[in-house]
C-alpha cells in the first residue's frame, strides 16, 4: 500500500462502493463529517444513529455490571451472617439445621442441603449421589434429574437445577454443601461457586464437623 492515498482515488472508490461505510458502523463512527452537501444529511443522521446504538449499549453493560455488584455485595453479607451462625453449631446436627436455616432464610434460595460422609468414598456404590457430583474438581453447578433432585435434597420428585461443592478435612471429603431449585435454569454449568467454596471451607474446619 503506498504512503499516501490521492484523494481523488478514494472517492472513486467511495462512488463505485456506495455501501462501504454501511457495512462498516465502526469506521462511520469516528468520521468526521460535513452537515451541507449532497447526500451528507442522511450520512450524518445514520453516524448519529450508530453512536446512539453504541451508547445504549454501553447504558445496558453498565446496568449488568452494576446488577452483578449488587448481587455480589447480597451474597458477601448472607456469607458473613451465615459464618456467625455455623460458629454456634456443637456438632453436625446443628451445622446442617443452621445451615438449612440460613440458606434459606439469610441467602434467599429455595431449598438446601448438607450431606454428611460417614467413610463412604466417591467409588463406593453406595456413596451418595452429591459425592459422586462433587468428586471432579471437587463442585458442580447444573441440571439435575427428578430422581437426583430427590435425592440430594429430599423433594418430590421434579427436575431442578443445583450447585453442590465438597466440603473438605484436610485431605478429606467429610460433606457436600449445596442450594437447589425447581427452576432448571437457576444454577447453570458456567455459573460460578465461589460464595459455597467458601462457607465449605468454613464448615470443614469447624469442630463440630468432626
Amino acid at each position: 500500500m503506498p504512503d499516501t492515498l490521492d484523494p481523488k482515488d478514494v472517492e472513486a472508490f467511495l462512488r463505485a462502493h456506495p455501501n462501504f461505510l454501511q457495512d462498516r458502523p465502526g469506521l462511520l463512527a469516528v468520521l468526521n463529517l460535513p452537515h451541507g452537501g449532497e447526500g451528507a444529511v442522511s450520512l450524518v443522521e445514520r453516524q448519529v444513529s450508530v453512536l446512539r446504538e453504541r451508547n445504549i449499549t454501553s447504558r445496558q453493560k453498565l446496568a449488568e455490571l452494576s446488577d452483578i455488584g449488587r448481587e455480589n455485595d447480597r451474597l458477601l453479607d448472607a456469607t458473613r451472617n451465615t459464618i456467625l451462625a455455623l460458629l454456634a453449631g456443637e456438632n453436625r446436627a446443628d451445622l446442617t439445621k443452621i445451615w438449612l436455616d440460613q440458606v434459606t432464610g439469610t441467602f434467599k434460595a429455595e431449598m438446601g442441603a448438607l450431606v454428611w460422609l460417614d467413610g463412604v468414598s466417591d467409588d463406593d456404590a453406595e456413596a451418595p449421589l452429591a459425592s459422586k457430583l462433587t468428586r471432579q474438581g471437587g463442585g458442580f453447578s447444573g441440571v439435575l434429574r427428578p430422581e437426583e433432585m430427590e435425592d440430594v435434597f429430599g423433594t418430590a420428585a421434579a427436575e431442578g437445577s443445583a450447585a453442590l461443592v465438597a466440603i473438605r478435612s484436610g485431605e478429606d471429603d467429610i460433606g457436600v454443601l449445596g442450594v437447589g431449585s425447581h427452576d432448571t435454569q437457576r444454577y447453570r454449568a458456567e455459573d460460578g461457586t465461589l460464595f459455597l467454596e467458601y462457607l465449605a471451607e468454613v464448615i470443614g474446619q469447624l469442630p463440630a464437623s468432626g
